[in-house]
């Protein structure tokens, strides 16, 4: 059984990290996951800053309603906060965040974060560095995309049930 998984972060007009890191994920676990994006079948036009959807233009209904769906529904929802560090609000990254949060309380799916371990994110960094919302509700927090992949690649077929093996022992 693939998994799915919703690729969840920013989207910016004209910023390409914001469409690549995707494309990353999806070429490096596109074959041990079904992957759900929120930028997949879209176009975008630099030059007048529109995106389109098949002759539909994304207006704000087709655009949260397509995304909590997949936020709802997906077994594993990824999180990609580097823009948060990068000084970009991410709201509608957050309220995602929140809404999956009631998934993954019910135990049907879990959460995975990339944020930049040197983003401060809290007013009172003496007691939080990361806001204890996203500490807590993220099954593993990743430093880059990469590493999510690295370990994504390797673990998700156990995970699911494709690779129920043990690992193995390894010499200290």
């Amino acid at each position: 059984m693939k998994p799915t998984m919703y690729l969840a972060g920013a989207i910016r007009d004209n910023n390409a990290a914001d469409i690549a890191w995707r494309e990353f994920v999806i070429k490096e676990v596109g074959d041990v996951a079904t992957i759900w994006s929120p930028v997949a079948g879209k176009t975008f036009c630099p030059e007048t800053k529109m995106w389109d959807m098949g002759g539909v233009v994304p207006l704000a209904p087709v655009i949260v309603d397509h995304d909590f769906w997949h936020v709802d529904n997906a077994n594993i929802n990824l999180f990609n906060f580097t823009a948060l560090s990068e000084g970009y609000p991410n709201i509608g990254t957050l309220i995602e965040f929140g809404r999956a949060t009631k998934s993954k309380g019910a135990g049907r799916c879990v959460i995975y974060t990339v944020i930049d371990p040197a983003y401060a994110g809290h007013g009172n960094v003496g007691l939080f560095k990361l806001h204890p919302f996203i500490q807590y509700n993220s099954s593993i927090i990743f430093p880059t995309i990469e590493a999510l992949t690295t370990f994504l690649k390797r673990y998700l077929p156990a995970f699911t049930g494709q690779d129920p093996r043990f690992g193995g022992y390894v010499k200290s």
